[in-house]
């Protein structure tokens, strides 16, 4: 069958959005987007089988919309649901949510109310440093920065990120050495790497210091092929491109192209997971769907059947399993529930209705905290 679009905006706090959703059947895909004054600042993709029927497909795109659409209005007005709390924890957790979906101006709102609130790790200024960097606010960056590294000097992330505003700034002599920096703390870390080709490829391009320019095709290709081993959002292509073009000496478009060698993660991935399921919690976690939790689990096994060593996959499953919990312990409170108004004499569904409270409300507390 042919494509198939829907189309709606949203208003939200006064903002508006537009989400269209299509239908791609040769690609196998339901995309779903959301534009921000025309600009696109987010997107997820639902597989589907091209060769359904096409009333399937049409069902499939629409389940897609929704669901998208439901997910972005829980991230947006979760915050209002915390607004009372003292604890800065969710508010660190929504400016995490918003900015994986690249709603920058909202994510330093809720990072700063965690800071406000008393937080005391530098993931708040990470966040806030990322999103002023994507939006082009290097001075607002640079602060960031420089608060979350007085906080915990051994955070790579902030180094990483240190190094891209110097670069952004033609300061290669000091991104080089937050590259490094980064590595030194992490090893296995693959964005420095990359990172450091770029930086040391500017270098020559702009001539800053002559000494880093020395053996540059072993510092260039180096780095490019550690980082091509370690990060999978590098788009080949692209990193093969730039690398000819180096060996035939167009510094400047192998520069340019590099520029756009560095994909956007797609979300689903287990961080999302967790995630998703804290906003949902926060959110409505009197009302947990069981269909979410049976879509998160099979996408967690999947991850740990083709990495049965992922540590963070196994824990996420556990979660998943706590969070299956909950519902059922809800459930069961419905139905004693239900026994009595049946009854209201019955005094086994009473007894059982007080033990069930405690429990359930011990269950919440534990998911929380798993998720926190």
């Amino acid at each position: 069958m042919t494509g198939f679009e829907l189309r709606e905006e949203i208003d939200h706090g006064g903002r508006k959005y537009f989400l269209q959703t299509s239908l791609l059947p040769q690609r196998g895909i339901v995309q779903s987007s959301f534009f921000r004054n025309g600009v696109l600042f987010d997107t997820a993709h639902v597989s589907v089988d091209g060769k359904a029927p096409a009333e399937d497909l049409r069902r499939a795109a629409k389940e897609a919309h929704l669901d998208n659409k439901r997910r972005f209005l829980i991230v947006l007005g979760v915050s209002e649901r915390v607004r009372a709390a003292d604890d800065p924890k969710p508010h660190v957790r929504i400016a995490q949510a918003l900015a994986r979906r690249h709603l920058c101006e909202e994510a330093v709102r809720e990072a700063r109310k965690a800071v406000d609130k008393g937080n005391k790790d530098s993931l708040p200024y990470f966040i806030i440093g990322s999103c002023s960097f994507e939006s082009g606010d290097f001075d607002e960056a640079m602060k960031a920065v420089q608060a979350g590294l007085a906080i915990n000097p051994e955070y790579p992330d902030l180094h990483n990120l240190l190094g891209a505003v110097h670069l952004k700034q033609r300061r290669c002599r000091q991104a080089i050495e937050c590259f490094n920096r980064a590595i030194g703390l992490n090893l296995y870390y693959g964005e420095p790497y990359f990172n450091l080709a770029r930086a040391f490829l500017l270098n020559t391009i702009v001539k800053e210091d002559y000494e880093l320019s020395r053996d540059i095709e072993t510092a260039f290709i180096g780095n490019l092929d550690r980082a091509s081993q370690l990060d999978p959002y590098l788009v080949a292509e692209r990193v093969d491109e730039a690398k000819r073009l180096f060996r035939e000496g167009d510094y400047a478009r192998a520069y340019e192209t590099l520029e756009s060698a560095k994909g956007r993660p797609e979300r689903g991935g287990i961080d999302d997971i967790v995630l998703d399921l804290y906003m949902m919690l926060l959110y409505d976690g009197e009302d947990l769907r069981e269909e979410d939790i049976e879509a998160y689990l099979d996408r967690v096994r999947e991850i740990v059947d083709q990495n049965p060593t992922f540590a963070d996959g196994h824990n996420s499953l556990g979660i998943l399993y706590t969070a299956k919990c909950k519902i059922f312990m809800d459930r069961a409170n419905k139905a004693f529930r239900k026994a009595l108004e049946i009854n209201s004499n019955y005094q086994k569904a009473q007894k059982n209705l007080r033990l069930s409270e405690n429990d359930r409300q011990g269950i919440f507390i534990l998911l929380k905290a798993l998720l926190d």
